[in-house]
């Protein structure tokens, strides 16, 4: 006869994703409650007009659209007047809402292997970002970075992926912790009090990359529910399912990069090295998919300038440096290349997101 433990243990049924630019619902779960609390507009007609139902948020395993979610959380930062929505669902994503991932995390023998663990099978929860995790000098920089088109709400995304990344800190090292320093590639709201209440830290705006700080020494923090037995079963659940996923190799290839474009360390061979091929077969690989990494890495570049230049006031030097380029002409001269017009009049065509230019609500 099984015993509890025996039971706890067994494999739990997953839901597939396979959809490129989809990711699980549990994350955004939060948005129904939040719009019945806030918003004077019925949920229901709020959803419609992002070409949802509601119905779609009552299996936490249901997937959407990466773009969708950001034209979801721009509408509702609209009804609710509150331009922190992003970061209000986020707050309100306990590990939980991460589905099997808290599983994995919990049980993981310490903090680093529980965040190295969920970072390498991100792409059952996400694919449409990539999550990095450094430690040098003493310091931890957990960063998240979308690597698919889109543009509208980028913002909300990014800062509740960050709201999300520190809740499950927080669940696994206590509430003692608090981020060293979080950094927002967007411009500085009218309002941060709801982002100092909430990550009890020092912020930075505009900068580099979407990423939170602290000392590493938290990474060797041991869990106390950690369950050896269960880990282990739950990284062959997840290794496995990885292989009924098909990811195209364009799309594991933008994943890679996306990270690399803002540390301008996006060189053949390190892309080869970390897709573990060498750089001749990874070029095989590309033209017969009918492009080139330097294709692939200018595309890129193009979706960072356009968040940049719409979601923050960064200078166009300044942009130009961040993604490599030794002068701001040959930014231009690109950058025209892609949308047929300067980096500045795109700027003036497409202005910093109105859902952060006030203060809106203060909660």
């Amino acid at each position: 006869m099984d015993t509890q433990d025996d039971k706890n243990k067994k494999e739990i049924p997953y839901q597939k994703m396979t959809d490129p630019g989809s990711v699980r619902i549990g994350p955004v779960g939060a948005i129904p409650a939040l719009l019945e609390e806030y918003a004077s507009t019925p949920v229901e007609k709020i959803l419609a007009e992002a070409g949802l139902n509601l119905e779609l948020f009552d299996d936490p395993e249901n997937s959407i659209n990466f773009i969708t979610v950001g034209r979801l959380l721009k509408l509702c930062a609209r009804h609710t007047n509150i331009d922190h929505f992003g970061l209000l669902t986020g707050q309100n994503a306990g590990p939980e809402s991460l589905g099997q991932f808290a599983q994995l995390a919990s049980n993981a023998p310490n903090v680093g292997m529980a965040l190295y663990s969920m970072i390498l099978h991100i792409c059952i929860n996400d694919r449409g970002g990539v999550a990095t995790l450094t430690s040098e000098k003493g310091t931890a920089r957990l960063g998240y970075a979308i690597y698919i088109p889109m543009h509208e709400g980028i913002s909300q995304v990014y800062n509740a992926s960050l709201a999300i990344i520190c809740n499950l800190i927080r669940a696994m090292c206590g509430e003692t912790w608090n981020p060293a320093e979080v950094r927002f590639s967007m411009s500085k709201p009218a309002d941060t009090r709801p982002y100092k209440s909430f990550f009890k830290a020092p912020l930075v705006f505009e900068a580099d990359e979407d990423t939170i700080i602290f000392p590493d020494h938290w990474l060797k923090s041991e869990i106390p529910s950690a369950d050896q037995q269960q880990y282990e079963l739950l990284s062959k659940q997840f290794t496995t399912l990885e292989t009924s996923i098909e990811i195209d190799f364009i799309e594991e290839v933008r994943s890679v990069l996306r990270p690399l474009i803002v540390s301008q360390a996006c060189s053949p061979e390190r892309v080869a090295r970390m897709l573990s091929l060498h750089p001749r077969t990874l070029n095989r690989r590309l033209e017969k998919q009918g492009t080139t990494l330097r294709d692939i890495v200018g595309e890129l570049r193009y979706e960072v300038a356009k968040q940049l230049l719409a979601e923050s006031s960064a200078p166009i030097i300044r942009i130009s440096t961040l993604l490599g380029y030794a002068e701001a002409s040959a930014f231009t001269h690109a950058f025209r290349r892609w949308s047929g017009m300067t980096p500045t009049d795109w700027r003036n065509q497409n202005p910093v997101d109105a859902t952060f230019a006030d203060a809106g609500r203060v909660l």
